[in-house]
């Protein structure tokens, strides 16, 4: 540290003794010993009494936290008797604090109380000390805790009082908890959550995680005590959470100590290394003023010192050499690991491959059956097709891939290799422009790795140009070159400054990728500038956000006289079925589309993936009347206009992502009624708990069981069902003002009291009620289908004969007039109603009445 370069020994004992309170407050106990007691030995030799007293103080809570009470008790005495021979009042108000709490913690409990009376004393007469006074009334209250519980209460008071008249926030902060912990022990429960919440939302927000740890276990404890075993589960969980953290700070500052002791005993050689040469400077100072007289000695001394120099010149390039060696069987390694998985993943997918493809030379039971192991089998390539990229790149990396060249055609190839691009430009609904002009069109060339090459990086433009943009290839021989120079332009989102310099790094995918939900894994790029430079050739990418990227390789061509080549055999046409399976090619009539049956609950699935959005249709095609959707913006639509009875749908979507969707769904009163699942891969509780709180009803990660899936789209519909009994049941019932309803309880809400207003209008029906309520004749009745399994009218007329009976029940008119009343305008068709509703007619109903 400076101090001690400069030889300032105070500040060097003040710097020591902050960072022992420093380590002390991150959990580093021995750490903030050891910096303690360095700070004690400066101070003791210097006479620094107020640093002394401090980290004495400091020493104490160190070791009263390693449950070593002696050494506690003689470190705060000695911190006692300095703060009294100082009248340093604001240290002796916290040593009676600390000294209390040693006291207690060795069940001295009435001495305990007689220091923190001893600390309160001190800091209601010293000013300097009023800080310290929430503190002393904090540990009076703890005294009392098991003894006298409402005075205990009263203290806690005071010293939040104290705490907030002296803005001492984080006091505060774990004199709330304390007041929690209190409450919950005398089994006021409402008290105690308040208490208890506001001390960890504080505690969090100064990042106070002793408190925030100890909030935690008493908000786990309150919840033992009500009984709700599951929610202390999870509040004894983010306990060991932050306890855990508490811990891995602890070691990460222990790392951190060791690096700097490093970066320190380097810096103090290299001052040895200049001080050395320094020292050889002043004996050729002295040589020559000396002259001959000492000429021999100073020969032999600066041999010396040269001799002393060499070696040590030896020992870093042996010590340079040793770290080389070790990099480069870090990089062995790395290669050997990709390599070694890459084929691991062969194998299994092989025996994937050699299993499906014999079911298909089988003729097949049903069209469903074919349908599905051509499923296995294309995303089965796709991932054989990934695992080669992934070898290729650490054969590249190893230096084990070389290049081989092939005679043949270069033009036909090129020209076969971008036509194949055409369906994808087709499907896409992209504009594909090809300018091909090659000055000779025979070559030698290495055909797989140039098919690597454009291909990559053609299928990345259209995987990034949206649907009317367009994509351009230009081809061409500079004039009395052998270099081929492949322009690729697109009019896609583009790529950031920043993002350019990673973009050809293994794995790295651009920011938009992870916000558009877009599927990658990073490689191709990567292995694209990797066989461009095996090549010895060039690769430029230029790109602006919005607009669009164009990437230009220049490729140095092998003459057609070249004699070192590995093979001469013709090279054979480009083979398309890697990026035809990298992209959905199929027809629409190939797809799973909407599947209608007659009287079947829809289901609406909403999957960005076709492969797996067919999958989950055509597995609930014999149960439901099926409707997809590729986006969650296409989903919303459709739910909206078609109204399913369930929704699933996948979290990680282009546009508007599941959970965005699940949100905009549950807060729109024409679909909050729709059972939600959301399909996600993110298996973690945070994802899952993101979901549920935007409304989600369930959540799948994936992969997930068919039939698992099954059982809970039932179960949410015969849920739904249910709901509606209930919602149906409780139209007739008065609406509890102490419940907050949901938004499909003010639905019906509203609409009973629309009804209501309007009973004696014998025109009021559906279409002035869907005109109230704002929706379509048709939304209506879909509305009110899910929601009470029954329709408006049905509805209306249930309203108007509850009114009928209530009325006839309190003899209020005539039967006729109140038949009037409540919108019926013929005798006949009332008593019809109402029989059918209550099982007697009007008047039987009245007689019945005493």
């Amino acid at each position: 540290m400076l101090a001690k370069k400069l030889s300032f020994k105070k500040g060097e004992a003040t710097a020591n003794y902050r960072l022992s309170h420093c380590y002390w407050a991150l959990g580093d106990g021995e750490i903030a010993i050891g910096k303690g007691l360095e700070a004690v030995k400066i101070a003791q030799q210097e006479k620094l009494t107020i640093i002394l007293g401090e980290t004495y103080r400091i020493l104490a809570m160190c070791y009263r936290d390693q449950q070593q009470i002696g050494q506690a008790k003689s470190y705060i005495r000695q911190a006692e008797i300095l703060a009294r021979q100082s009248n340093n009042w604001d240290l002796l108000a916290r040593v009676y604090n600390m000294a209390g709490v040693i006291e207690y913690m060795a069940n001295n409990f009435d001495n305990a109380l007689l220091l923190y009376h001893k600390a309160l004393s001190v800091s209601e007469e010293h000013p300097t000390s009023k800080f310290h006074l929430s503190q002393a009334l904090s540990n009076i209250g703890e005294y009392y805790l098991n003894r006298d519980i409402d005075r205990s209460i009263g203290y806690f008071n005071q010293a939040l009082i104290s705490a907030k008249e002296n803005n001492n926030r984080s006091a505060q902060a774990g004199i709330m908890a304390d007041l929690g912990k209190t409450y919950t022990m005398k089994s006021n429960f409402a008290e105690a959550q308040s208490w208890l919440d506001s001390s960890l939302a504080l505690a969090q927000e100064l990042g106070l995680k002793r408190v925030v740890r100890y909030a935690y276990f008493h908000l786990a404890d309150l919840k033992s005590h009500q009984g709700r075993t599951v929610e202390s589960l999870e509040y004894m969980k983010e306990y060991y959470e932050v306890n855990q953290s508490l811990l891995n700070i602890s070691k990460t500052r222990q790392i951190v100590e060791l690096e700097n002791q490093y970066e320190s005993q380097r810096k103090e050689q290299r001052i040895q290394l200049l001080e050395q040469e320094r020292r050889i400077g002043l004996i050729w100072k002295y040589v020559l003023i000396f002259g001959s007289v000492l000429s021999l000695t100073s020969l032999l001394i600066i041999y010396r010192l040269q001799s002393l120099r060499t070696k040590k010149a030896k020992e870093l390039l042996l010590t340079q050499a040793s770290l080389t060696t070790q990099l480069q069987e870090t990089d062995l390694l790395k290669s050997r690991f990709f390599a070694n998985i890459s084929h691991e993943f062969r194998t299994p997918l092989s025996l994937i491959l050699a299993s499906v493809e014999e079911k298909l030379s089988k003729p097949a039971k049903n069209a469903a059956e074919q349908k599905s192991f051509f499923l296995i089998q294309r995303n089965a390539h796709r991932l054989l097709d990934l695992v080669n990229q992934l070898l290729d790149l650490s054969k590249l990396e190893a230096g084990k891939l070389q290049l081989q060249p092939k005679q043949g055609n270069l033009q036909a190839f090129i020209q076969l290799l971008c036509a194949s691009f055409d369906s994808l430009a087709e499907i896409r609904g992209i504009q594909f422009s090809k300018h091909i002009h090659l000055n000779n069109s025979y070559a030698w060339f290495d055909d797989d790795k140039l098919e690597k090459i454009i291909g990559n990086i053609l299928f990345n433009a259209f995987k990034f140009t949206p649907a009317g943009g367009s994509v351009s290839l230009s081809i061409d021989n500079l004039p009395h070159s052998e270099e081929l120079i492949i322009s690729i332009a697109d009019t896609g989102k583009g790529i950031t400054k920043e993002e350019q310099e990673h973009i050809f790094t293994p794995f790295y995918q651009s920011q938009y990728i992870v916000e558009e939900g877009l599927a990658g894994t990073g490689l191709g790029l990567s292995l694209v500038q990797e066989l461009v430079n095996l090549h010895k050739g060039k690769i430029h990418l230029e790109s602006m956000p919005e607009k669009g990227t164009t990437i230009t390789v220049q490729l140095p061509l092998q003459p057609m006289g070249c004699t070192t080549l590995l093979e001469e055999t013709p090279v054979a046409p480009p083979s398309m079925e890697h990026y035809k399976r990298r992209v959905d090619t199929r027809t629409p009539e190939q797809k799973v589309d909407t599947i209608h049956l007659e009287e079947a609950a829809s289901l609406l699935v909403i999957e960005d993936n076709p492969d797996l959005r067919g999958f989950i249709a055509a597995s609930f095609r014999n149960q439901f009347t099926i409707h997809t959707a590729k986006d969650g913006e296409e989903g919303w639509q459709i739910a909206v206009e078609r109204m399913p009875d369930l929704i699933v749908s996948d979290v990680m979507m282009p546009a508007l992502n599941g959970v965005a969707l699940t949100e905009k769904l549950k807060s729109d009163e024409r679909t909050s009624h729709i059972p939600i699942i959301l399909l996600t891969a993110k298996a973690d509780e945070k994802s899952r708990l993101e979901g549920l709180t935007k409304g989600a009803d369930d959540y799948l990660s994936k992969p997930f069981s068919t039939a698992e899936l099954r059982v809970r789209v039932v179960n949410l519909i015969n849920q739904r069902k249910k709901l509606a009994a209930k919602y149906k049941s409780a139209i007739a019932q008065p609406v509890d003002e102490d419940l907050t309803p949901t938004i499909d309880e003010k639905f019906l809400l509203r609409a009973k009291a629309i009804v209501e207003h309007n009973l004696s209008n014998y025109g009021f029906g559906v279409e002035k009620l869907a005109d109230e309520m704002n929706l379509s004749r048709a939304h209506l009745f879909r509305k009110f289908k899910a929601l009470l399994d029954t329709s408006p009218s049905e509805f209306i007329t249930d309203i108007r004969l509850q009114q009928a009976a209530r009325m006839i029940r309190s003899k209020r008119d005539t039967i006729a007039q109140i038949s009037y009343s409540v919108g019926f305008n013929e005798q006949s068709y009332f008593a019809k109603r109402f029989r059918k509703k209550f099982g007697v007619s009007p008047g039987e109903y009245a007689d019945s009445i005493i």
